[in-house]
């Protein structure tokens, strides 16, 4: 049996590592679009901080001789880009023939439609190659920084950016922070403290119209300076895959209780799946959709239980966990 996973993140290892502890014989092999090692996402945004380096220790998730201890072949800077029959198409052209497919693909950072959204000065923040790419510019000189969504991931950036000791604004177009997991009250007081942060500003209520080359314009014609614009507005799962296989898709691909998809041969995990009407936007739900989705491809029949991870915000001096 071959097995062939798309995507190089942890759902996709840990699919292949469960397909191998199912399967000794099975040909197993992962193709990804990232030029590296599948490795720790949410160290991304930790990394921005003033003097902050890669341990590789800590940051990839497993070293290159875990592969081939597994028997697990790597493929690296080879991005899927559709289905044919029993085929996983490349984007170079090549053609991987396989007996069942996991798709792994992640999600693509969102961004909203504000003029000026695909600037010089505008970056996301969703791969090794985005965090590379935000460096680069700060090396260069910033000053003045504008975060666009005020979640996790943007409050993240913020403390890597204030360690910096550049002005940072976050801009949350909600009336107040995590309004969907936190009382008003708690949200306000939350802000509060966050914003006693030097460097620091929160801006609740805010909606960005424009994005110029030096600064962000908001609603009613304020101007805030931004020498760099981050765009942390959620992510979508890349779906282009799935569909060229013509697989049943809502916000990601639907999948039964054996992470199977609309066709018996194709699995999905990660990001990429859909279960229950929810999509696995966290990086534990990530791993344990892929260790059922591995299990079950290489002939298990087990049935998965997702718990769904609360959200977790363990920054600027805060530790909260939110159902």
């Amino acid at each position: 049996m071959k097995i062939v996973i798309a995507g190089g993140g942890p759902a996709a290892l840990e699919s292949a590592v469960s397909a191998r502890k199912v399967s000794a014989e099975a040909e197993i092999a992962i193709y990804s679009a990232e030029n590296v090692l599948p490795y720790r996402r949410p160290a991304l945004s930790g990394l921005l901080g003033a003097g902050k380096e890669i341990e590789a220790k800590t940051f990839y998730i497993k070293p290159e001789s875990f592969f081939d201890e597994m028997r697990i072949s790597f493929h690296g800077g080879t991005a899927a880009v559709g289905v044919e029959d029993k085929t996983l198409i490349l984007a170079d052209g090549e053609k991987i023939p396989f007996d069942r497919l996991i798709l792994a693909l992640g999600s693509e950072a969102w961004k909203p439609p504000i003029p000026g959204a695909d600037g010089r000065n505008v970056h996301t923040l969703r791969s090794l190659e985005d965090m590379r790419s935000i460096l680069a510019a700060l090396e260069h000189g910033v000053k003045n920084a504008v975060i666009i969504g005020g979640g996790v991931l943007g409050l993240e950036i913020a403390e890597s950016f204030i360690s910096r000791k550049i002005e940072t604004v976050v801009l949350e177009n909600s009336p107040r922070l995590f309004a969907a997991k936190l009382s008003e009250a708690d949200s306000q007081a939350l802000c509060e403290r966050l914003n006693a942060h030097e460097h620091l500003n929160i801006i609740c209520g805010a909606s960005a119209v424009k994005i110029n080359d030096s600064s962000v314009e908001l609603a009613g014609g304020k101007m805030l300076d931004a020498d760099i614009v981050i765009l942390s507005c959620g992510s979508r799962p890349d779906l282009s895959v799935a569909k060229s296989a013509a697989l049943e898709c809502e916000k990601g691909v639907i999948v039964n209780e054996y992470m199977q998809s609309s066709r018996e041969d194709i699995f999905a995990a990660g990001d990429t799946a859909q279960f229950n009407g929810r999509c696995f936007n966290l990086y534990m739900d990530a791993v344990a959709s892929g260790k059922a989705a591995g299990a079950n491809a290489a002939g298990e029949r087990n049935i998965f239980t997702a718990k769904f991870s609360p959200v977790r915000f363990f920054a600027l001096g805060e530790k909260l966990v939110m159902p």
